[in-house]
């Protein structure tokens, strides 16, 4: 079983300029772009948070850790939430999906926090501990 865990977490800027209204969009959009190329993703989802521009080496390991364990999973087949959790009246919401690869899925959690009226990434994992889910 092949397993990483990649974990940054950054207070978000709430005059972040490319986040998004809303998570869903931030999600989705993640997954559309991942289908074709995960690194422009990870490039992406990070770039939701202002305060990652000066962070340019934790990305590059992040995308070197998922690239290598894609090599090893294979080609990326759909996704699936498995949940969603708001906290603090709906200014942290935390989303957990289901990454199906042909030689077995992946756990995305997605945690993000919205200061003032614009969501941007505040913590981002992956791995394959999957069986946690169903405790």
């Amino acid at each position: 079983m092949i397993m990483k865990l990649v974990l940054l977490a950054f207070i978000s800027n709430p005059f972040a300029t490319s986040a998004q209204e809303n998570t869903q969009v931030i999600v989705e959009k993640f997954f559309n772009t991942y289908q074709s190329d995960p690194s422009a993703a990870i490039d992406y989802i990070f770039s939701t948070n202002e305060w990652m521009r000066d962070s340019k080496e934790q990305i590059e390991n992040v995308k070197t850790q998922l690239n290598s364990t894609l090599k090893i999973i294979g080609s990326y087949k759909g996704n699936n939430t498995i949940s969603t959790k708001k906290i603090a009246n709906e200014h942290l919401i935390k989303v957990v999906v289901l990454v199906r690869h042909e030689r077995q899925p992946l756990r995305f959690n997605f945690t993000l926090y919205k200061a003032d009226d614009k969501w941007a990434i505040y913590n981002f994992s992956f791995d394959d501990s999957l069986d946690e889910e169903f405790d």
